[in-house]
């Protein structure tokens, strides 16, 4: 073997262990439900969330949930990687997780009266025993149909552990706000903080533009706890709530699934109500 191929065979070699020592368990993670079920997930209640042929992003199918005025609705696919205790594997790296994916409300969606938030997605830190320790939600404000990041932490007991400020509205440019009948894509990165320091990184992107960027949270306090569940949710409580609710094309990794890519434009409506 001359030299030349010794060093091609090294700098494989050299390749392949690192990406095998950053890349978590179960990442990266895609689904567009061309399956036509949920098999890629790992369970949840859905109860009025289906996966269906009527609108997608792209492709065929996509999933959604509706709601009925005067009925809770408690819908989720649940999905674990990384050091989560049902699998028990290589924790996400350090360098942070990335999460994308397309959301849309139907025309004639009516988000709830009683309460001031909206579930759309949730990342969960959960400890040992499987109990979420730690929280980054995205949401949709009611009262003005911006999306909204959300940080909460729970206690050991299940208890809830309160709010942690720091996150909160938009603050880049003009807040993006639900464009009902549209699919908006949805782009969030989460990078832990070092325990006990307020140095951890939230980005929020909507329709490729960076519309929140927090450089300085304590996004698991003094814990060692690592994002190792994702929520495609819509807990609604509120029973004022009422409409069609969709997701498509997620995309769970530990790198920008955007990187080196030439920017698309953002999804639009591919079908007339």
């Amino acid at each position: 073997m001359n030299k030349l191929s010794l060093l091609s065979v090294a700098a494989l070699s050299l390749a392949g262990m690192l990406h095998t020592a950053s890349a978590a368990t179960g990442l990266p993670f895609r689904s567009d439900f061309e399956n036509g079920n949920f098999s890629e997930w790992n369970g949840g209640l859905d109860a009025s969330m289906t996966v269906t042929t009527e609108k997608a992003s792209s492709g065929r199918y996509s999933t959604k949930a509706v709601m009925t005025r005067g009925t809770a609705t408690d819908n989720y696919k649940d999905l674990v990687f990384g050091d989560h205790t049902r699998i028990g594997g290589t924790a996400v790296a350090a360098t942070g997780l990335w999460i994308r994916f397309d959301s849309m409300f139907d025309t004639g969606f009516q988000f709830g009266t009683g309460q001031s938030l909206h579930k759309v997605f949730i990342v969960n830190f959960e400890d040992e025993n499987g109990r979420r320790r730690y929280q980054i939600l995205l949401n949709v404000e009611n009262s003005n149909r911006q999306y909204f990041v959300e940080h909460l932490k729970w206690n050991a007991d299940r208890s809830f552990g309160g709010s942690i400020q720091g996150l909160g509205g938009q603050h880049l440019g003009t807040p993006a706000a639900v464009r009902f009948g549209q699919w908006d894509r949805i782009k969030l990165f989460i990078k832990p903080n070092t325990p006990g320091q307020s140095n951890g990184i939230v980005r929020l992107w909507v329709n490729n533009e960076l519309k929140l960027e927090k450089t300085a949270v304590a996004v698991r306090e003094g814990t060692s706890y690592n994002p190792n569940k994702v929520i495609m949710s819509n807990y609604v409580m509120d029973t004022t709530t009422s409409g069609t609710q969709r997701w498509d094309n997620f995309y769970v990794g530990e790198t920008d699934p955007d990187a080196g890519a030439v920017r698309p434009n953002p999804p639009v409506l591919d079908s007339v109500q």
